[in-house]
C-alpha cells in the first residue's frame, strides 16, 4: 500500500510538471507570437507612416512649383504686358521736327531692360525651357549662364538620355542643379565644378555627381550642419524615391552623390 501511495506521488509530481510545462511553453509561444504580431503591426505603422510623410513632402513641393508657376505667370504676363504698352507709347513721342528725342531713346532703353528682366525672372522661376529642349540643352545653357557671370569652369558630362526622366523628375534634378551652383556661387570660392550624369549598372537608376575645389567645409560643425539648401537637395531625392550623400572637409571643396530610379512617362 505504502509503495501504491509512493508511485501515485511520484506520477502526481510528473504530471504536475508536465502541466507547468505545458502551460510555461504555450506561455512562451503566445508571447512570441504576440511579439511578432507587434512586430509586424510596428513595421506596418511606420510604413505607412514613411509614406505618408513622402506623399505630403511631394505635395508641399507640387504645391511650391505651382505656386512658382502662377508668380512666374503673372509677372510675364501682366508686368511683361505694362513694359510693352509703355515701350509702344514712348516710340510713338516725337519731337516737332519729327526726330526722336534723345529722352525717348533712353527711356525705351530702360523699357526694354525692363522687359529682358522681367522675362529674366520669370524664367528663372519657371525653367520653361524645360518643356521647349529638353533637361540635357537646359542644364547646358544654365551652366553657361552661370559660367559668363562668374569665373566658375563648369565640367558638363552626360551619357545618359534624359529624356527617359518623367516631367517631375526633371524638375526636381534641375532644381537640385541651381540649388547646388547658388550654394556654390555664394560659399565656396570654387573655380572649377564637375557635374557627371549617367545611367547606373543597376535597378535602373540614374546617378548624378557634382563636385567642385571649393573651401569646403566641416560637416561637424554645429553652426554648419545641413543647411535649407541641403536639406531641400535632401527633399527633392526623397520626393524621387532616390539617396543623397554628401562629402566636404575644409579646404577639399564639396561632393554629392544622388542616385534615384528612372520612372518613365505613363
Amino acid at each position: 500500500m505504502a509503495r501504491q501511495n509512493e508511485v501515485d506521488l511520484y506520477v502526481g509530481i510528473v504530471v504536475t510538471m508536465t502541466s507547468f510545462v505545458v502551460i510555461a511553453g504555450s506561455v512562451i509561444v503566445l508571447f512570441v507570437r504576440y511579439h511578432k504580431k507587434m512586430m509586424r503591426k510596428q513595421k506596418e505603422l511606420h510604413l505607412l507612416e514613411t509614406l505618408h510623410k513622402k506623399e505630403l513632402l511631394v505635395n508641399s513641393i507640387q504645391s511650391a512649383e505651382s505656386e512658382r508657376m502662377r508668380i512666374a505667370k503673372d509677372i510675364h504676363d501682366e508686368i511683361g504686358s505694362i513694359f510693352s504698352t509703355l515701350s509702344l507709347s514712348v516710340g510713338q513721342l516725337t519731337m516737332e521736327n519729327g526726330q526722336v528725342s534723345e529722352y525717348v531713346v533712353r527711356n525705351k532703353g530702360l523699357i526694354q531692360s525692363g522687359i529682358n528682366s522681367v522675362r529674366r525672372i520669370s524664367h528663372g522661376i519657371i525653367p520653361f525651357e524645360l518643356e521647349l529642349l529638353g533637361l540635357h540643352q537646359t542644364l547646358e545653357n544654365y551652366f553657361e549662364s552661370i559660367s559668363s557671370v562668374s569665373e566658375i569652369e563648369i565640367e558638363f558630362n552626360c551619357s545618359s538620355d534624359l529624356k527617359l526622366l518623367n516631367q517631375d523628375a526633371s524638375l526636381a534634378l534641375y532644381r537640385i542643379m541651381q540649388e547646388l551652383f547658388s550654394n556654390c556661387l555664394k560659399y565656396a570660392g570654387a573655380k572649377n565644378t564637375v557635374v557627371d550624369i549617367h545611367q547606373s549598372d543597376y535597378a535602373n537608376s540614374l546617378f548624378v555627381n557634382y563636385r567642385d575645389d571649393g573651401i569646403g567645409f566641416d560637416f561637424d560643425a554645429k553652426p554648419i550642419k545641413k543647411g535649407i539648401g541641403l536639406k531641400n537637395i535632401e527633399s527633392r531625392v526623397i520626393s524621387m524615391d532616390g539617396t543623397v550623400d554628401f562629402y566636404s572637409k575644409p579646404g577639399n571643396g564639396f561632393n554629392c552623390n544622388i542616385i534615384f530610379p528612372i520612372e518613365k512617362e505613363a
